[in-house]
């Protein structure tokens, strides 16, 4: 992947979460990112690596909607 690549999906996310965030909840937010940023990829299931981003935006979604993802 190249740095455009790299650097156009960050500035998506980046957009999105700028957006739709109440400034409070972005403050709780930061806080749960830094666990993210201590997830090992050699740690992860092969499920999880080998999953699509379609695949895995939908499984977060109905895990949400089923309330079995608990955050």
């Amino acid at each position: 992947m190249n740095k455009f690549e790299i650097d156009e999906i960050l500035e998506y996310v980046s957009q999105k979460y700028d957006e739709n965030v109440p400034r409070a909840v972005r403050f709780v937010v930061r806080k749960k990112v830094k666990m993210i940023e201590k997830f090992e990829v050699e740690e992860m299931p092969s499920s999880l690596r080998n999953c699509t981003v379609e695949q895995y935006i939908t499984i977060i979604k109905d895990a949400l909607k089923q309330g079995t993802l608990k955050f």
